[in-house]
């Protein structure tokens, strides 16, 4: 299986009386977002199979921006991306185990939790904001059951 993990781009910081699942991308971050469309488009041949994407905003408004670009799927809400224990992702991804390729587009800490728990390794530079981990795994999912075979950081764009 090609797992894709995207953590959403750059997102405004949090302003009083507004609920963290509505904080929306920055500019920089939409910027970032549509950069990494395209890179993709240029470089992938097939689009994921299945796209989930937690339901806050900045994590819509990223797969919005990176999708177009591939003409894939239309992402599908998960609820469970939201405050993702590690439970929530392993469980995410053996819900799917029959698929050749799965997106999942959330947040730290689980995307690099993720990352780390399927290659047995730490991501370098982490997962910051708009990163895109690529790994191929042999399922059922397990530590160490995948190798990193793209790791795109927003620095790799410009």
């Amino acid at each position: 299986m090609q797992i894709w993990l995207l953590r959403h781009a750059q997102a405004r910081p949090a302003r009083a009386n507004e609920p963290d699942r509505e904080r929306p991308l920055t500019e920089s971050g939409r910027e970032t977002a549509v950069q990494l469309g395209r890179w993709l488009a240029d470089r992938q041949s097939t689009p994921p199979d299945l796209i989930l994407v937690s339901p806050a905003l900045r994590t819509r408004q990223t797969a919005d921006a990176v999708l177009s670009a591939m003409n894939a799927s239309t992402p599908r809400i998960e609820e469970a991306l939201w405050e993702a224990l590690e439970e929530d992702l392993v469980g995410i991804l053996n819900a799917h185990i029959e698929l050749p390729g799965l997106m999942l587009v959330g947040h730290n800490p689980g995307m690099e939790w993720l990352v780390q728990w399927l290659s047995g390794q730490r991501p370098r530079l982490g997962m910051q904001t708009g990163t895109l981990a690529v790994l191929s795994a042999d399922m059922p999912p397990g530590p160490g059951c995948a190798r990193i075979t793209q790791m795109i950081h927003p620095s790799d764009l410009t």
